[in-house]
């Protein structure tokens, strides 16, 4: 799979048998639909991205979902973390530190 944020090939990661894609170039992070629900409810983000915080702005270009070959749609979450989704296969991307971000403001 190619990084939504930087094109380069992604790796597939697993933690506590969840799939979850990780660009090594970028530290962007690809999570399927539902994904996200099961990281949050087993509060995996800063396991999974190593607790890197957010640096905004790193990313000039529209994220793209190689899958689907389409650009994703800019969101903001809680606290106004910036991510990414694909309205074609409702893949989510995090750009390096966002997925932490916003686990910040998940209600436990």
């Amino acid at each position: 799979m190619k990084c939504p944020g930087c094109a380069n090939d992604m790796v597939m990661i697993e933690v506590h048998s969840i799939e979850i894609d990780r660009c090594p170039s970028c530290g962007g992070i690809a999570l399927d639909k539902g994904e996200t629900e099961v990281i949050d409810s087993l509060g995996l983000a800063n396991v999974i991205e190593g607790g890197v915080t957010a640096s905004h702005g790193d990313r000039t270009t529209v994220a793209r979902c190689h899958e689907c070959d389409r650009d994703m749609i800019a969101l903001v979450g809680a606290g106004e973390v910036e991510y990414d989704w694909c309205e074609g296969c409702e893949r989510l991307f995090f750009d390096r530190g966002e997925l932490t971000a916003l686990d910040a403001f998940v209600d436990v």
